[in-house]
């Protein structure tokens, strides 16, 4: 029986070892820290990454933490709520990254790291109807390359996995819910598969700033699975460290994803993909 993560507990998990790791190199009195520890948590009205939303159009607790050493290295950890409708028995998102940054002290930087995404508990098997899927879970490692200008922000991320558990047993050739024929080639998984995005950001006066983001997933060997996204955000920032955010998320060429047939066996169904408002909340410590 696959035991079933509670987020609490994910969370309690996701916090310990940094707590852990950042307590080793705490400065005495009049000391300068070599470490840089900062954390967030919040509340969003949905979970969309990437454009989809993956969350069911329910809201999600959120939040992470990074630890930055001065050479530029980090570690850092990000965790939300997701639904099983779409994560067959999954609850939970948790990202790990390690990498590396630096600048050159003219307005450019670059990021080179590793990223892994875990979703305890969350397995292929357990889709329905069961017995239909193998025993694969959701999990995905990506490299990721990214650089920094100013305002500007290009970023590439390599799946060195299979794209999210997708292979063509997981998500076979078929006709989906939405009526698009698509899914994984026969005999082929979705390693190599990647995400190209471009990110700018502008402060508009008063605490507040602007985000637009544009992206491209392409899903290796696969039929009608790679797509577009796009994103217009407004953040302002309050008193005590609290940030507020409102979002207009957009798919183009994410058909397939629509009225999306839970996974769960509830025969609800969801635009995964489209045009969707988000308002998110989070404080910073």
């Amino acid at each position: 029986m696959t035991t079933r993560t509670s987020c609490s507990s994910v969370i309690l998990c996701n916090f310990s070892w940094l707590i852990a790791v950042a307590g080793a190199p705490l400065a005495h009195a009049g000391e300068i820290s070599a470490y840089t520890l900062t954390s967030n948590i919040g509340a969003a009205s949905d979970y969309i990454s990437r454009g989809l939303r993956l969350n069911w159009h329910q809201p999600a607790i959120q939040g992470g933490a990074e630890l930055v050493h001065r050479s530029g290295g980090y570690i850092s950890t990000s965790f939300s709520q997701v639904t099983d409708q779409f994560y067959a028995n999954g609850s939970v998102e948790l990202d790990l990254y390690a990498g590396l940054r630096q600048s050159s002290g003219d307005g450019l930087s670059y990021d080179i790291g590793l990223g892994a995404y875990f979703y305890p508990g969350a397995n292929y098997r357990d889709a329905f109807p069961k017995g239909t899927y193998p025993g694969q879970r959701y999990d995905t490692a990506e490299a990721i390359f990214g650089m920094t200008y100013r305002w500007l922000n290009l970023k590439y991320s390599y799946s060195l996995t299979d794209y999210y558990g997708y292979d063509g047993r997981t998500v076979p050739l078929s006709v989906w819910n939405s009526g698009v024929f698509g899914g994984v080639a026969p005999g082929h998984g979705t390693r190599g598969s990647g995400y190209l995005e471009a990110n700018a950001s502008f402060d508009a006066g008063h605490e507040m700033s602007i985000g637009l983001h544009a992206g491209h997933q392409a899903v290796a060997h696969s039929s009608k699975l790679s797509y577009s996204d796009y994103r217009i955000s407004g953040t302002k920032s309050l008193p005590q460290e609290w940030l507020v955010t409102l979002a207009l998320s957009g798919t183009s060429g994410a058909e397939i994803y629509n009225n999306f047939l839970s996974v769960s066996g509830n025969g609800q169904t969801l635009d995964i993909g489209g045009t969707h408002w988000t308002l998110s909340a989070s404080k910073t410590f």
